[in-house]
């Protein structure tokens, strides 16, 4: 009995230092999804990924309209043309469907390469922000909210940090 009395006043004595502590600035805790995808920096690069997919789509698109009348004209003129011409022809076509898988593979690792240079520029800003806000607020930890089974909205500095990435350039 007295050894389950010392062991809850041991856990109250740290409970009240982890309070203490989180009150006195030395914990905090960072949304690190919400405040990457909510900074500015990150919109933009999203914006300018969905240009470059929308380019991307009408190269395809075009070359998919020229796959498909190469095929109609192939079709349409296969009986008046020779056997040599039309030999010509589907070997044409051939060389736009390869062209066009081709073009369609480079166009999906672009897009994904870009997309990789976004996310470590921003998640790169996004570390060097926290290390310096947590080294001028005293704060001696911040964690993931992510790794967080409860911990109180006070302690919450995402707030913060998407805004001094904000006004990173």
């Amino acid at each position: 009995m007295l050894k389950k009395i010392i062991l809850s006043g041991v856990a109250a004595v740290i409970s009240m230092a982890w309070i203490v502590s989180a009150e006195a600035g030395g914990i905090a805790y960072v949304d690190v999804k919400s405040s990457v995808e909510n900074a500015r920096a990150y919109q933009n690069g999203i914006k300018h990924l969905e240009a470059l997919k929308a380019q991307k789509l009408k190269e395809l698109r075009a070359l998919k309209t020229k796959i498909d009348q190469a095929e109609k004209d192939i079709l349409g003129q296969s009986m008046a043309m020779s056997p040599e011409r039309l030999s010509q022809k589907q070997s044409e076509l051939k060389e736009l469907r390869k062209s066009a898988a081709r073009k369609q593979q480079d166009a999906q690792e672009e897009l994904v390469a870009e997309k990789n240079r976004l996310d470590q520029k921003v998640v790169g800003d996004f570390y060097k922000v926290v290390r310096a806000y947590g080294k001028k607020k005293g704060y001696d930890l911040i964690l993931p909210k992510s790794n967080m089974i409860y911990a109180s909205p006070a302690l919450d500095v995402t707030a913060d940090i998407t805004k001094i990435l904000d006004q990173k350039k």
